[in-house]
């Protein structure tokens, strides 16, 4: 009879207990299960990412690298951009669309160039000279364009929470200049910074040397990494993504074939990374990618990058890049696309370093919050503002049961022996 009492005792605890448990799971929730008969139905998530993990899978790259790669050529019509790694042409000489060089999309890479209303639009061969009002682009004018960007969607990696930036893209894209004659391609392009928003935007490139001087001259250029662009000072604080105009002005090129600065090109006076002029002394497009003294230096520097960590949903769009007045450097603009439910403006795009700072705008971007989780927040002691009383309700409930058995017999307590 007492194993049976001890056993129907600890039934009883184990009872208890297991309703303290149910307690500090359900909370108030539980209790109003009994009072109104409501059903409660929890829902736990399965397989989504952490709220706040800086995970990113679906980044987009936007740029047009410079004004000069979508403007007009003193021969092959246009310079131009195209989608995947354009074939072998066989010789220097202009493409035609029987060639098959050409594409406007290739995989997550698409060429988009600006309309007339100030939008976007997929290129086409047709229209790959032709500027948003319809007509052909010129060399004559410093800005006469096709404002042409390759985009690439797709992107993954991370914002640490040291407020670095690791993305990278899979995907290939080729710069054309001189209506085909001269070309390379870059393959699966990365984007690395740090916490200062220093860093840089390395791909693999790979093309064809070809020579002014001899147009006999056609030699595949091997594929090796390289620096495509270089970042300074590029604000990471935005949720949606960043605006940043890559380091060219002031740039110094010291492997030679750069201009002297002077008062009159001080304005757009520099270069693209010297690893990425290192490369293009093997295609012969060097000249074009730095000030070398000719009528076209303006149109050189580079433009305007976007970073968008959700493709479908990009918080910064760009406007018609225009140009200042005289051939100075290109004015690059935002526009913020806001989600469907209107939120409060929070932060800036992020500006460009040096010199370009002048010529990138300073826009609101919408920031992105989180929308909380599942479980309490905790207090600044650690515990939970519910625990506390659901405990006390608990142990005032196992005091009362634990009476409740001794008085009727069914709990009885040990009695002290007598001393011998």
């Amino acid at each position: 009879m007492r194993a049976a009492r001890v056993g129907r005792a600890s039934a009883a605890v184990a009872a208890v207990l297991g309703g303290i448990v149910l307690l500090g799971i359900l909370g108030p929730a539980g209790a109003a299960r009994a009072d109104d008969d409501v059903p409660i139905t929890v829902t736990v998530p399965t397989g989504a990412p952490e709220q706040g993990d800086g995970s990113i899978t679906n980044a987009e790259l936007r740029w047009g690298l410079s004004r000069e790669a979508s403007s007009g050529a003193y021969a092959g019509g246009c310079n131009f951009l195209s989608a995947g790694i354009a074939g072998d042409a066989g010789s220097s000489r202009v493409w035609t669309e029987a060639d098959g060089l050409y594409s406007a999309q290739s995989g997550e890479v698409t060429i988009e160039k600006a309309t007339a209303s100030g939008g976007w639009q997929t290129a086409d061969f047709s229209n790959k000279c032709v500027s948003p009002d319809g007509s052909a682009v010129t060399v004559s004018s410093l800005t006469s364009s096709t404002q042409s960007q390759v985009v690439i969607d797709g992107g993954t990696g991370s914002v640490s929470a040291a407020g670095g930036l690791q993305l990278a893209w899979r995907g290939s894209f080729t710069v054309a200049f001189y209506g085909g004659m001269t070309y390379w391609s870059a393959t699966d392009p990365t984007l690395a910074l740090d916490a200062s928003g220093t860093g840089r935007l390395t791909a693999t490139l790979s093309g064809y040397g070809a020579s002014r001087d001899d147009p006999g001259t056609w030699l595949p250029v091997g594929a090796q990494t390289v620096v495509l662009a270089e970042f300074r000072n590029v604000s990471l604080a935005n949720a949606g993504g960043f605006g940043s105009i890559p380091e060219y002005l002031g740039v110094a090129n010291p492997s030679g074939g750069q201009a002297p600065q002077s008062a009159e090109n001080a304005a757009f006076w520099g270069a693209f990374p010297p690893e990425f002029l290192s490369f293009q002394e093997l295609t012969g497009q060097s000249g074009y990618w730095q000030t070398t003294g000719g009528a076209r230096d303006a149109a050189k520097p580079a433009t305007l990058l976007l970073v968008n960590y959700d493709a479908d949903a990009p918080a910064l769009v760009p406007t018609v890049d225009g140009a200042a007045p005289g051939g100075a450097a290109p004015t690059n603009t935002l526009n913020t696309r806001p989600p469907a439910a209107a939120a409060p403006a929070a932060g800036t795009a992020a500006g460009a370093s040096g010199a370009a700072a002048a010529g990138a705008a300073v826009l609101p971007i919408i920031a992105m919050r989180d929308s909380g989780g599942l479980v309490p927040e905790v207090t600044a002691e650690g515990a939970s503002p519910l625990l506390l009383p659901l405990l006390g309700t608990a142990l005032a409930l196992l005091v009362s049961v634990l009476a409740a058995l001794h008085l009727s017999g069914r709990l009885p307590l040990p009695r002290r022996r007598a001393a011998r």
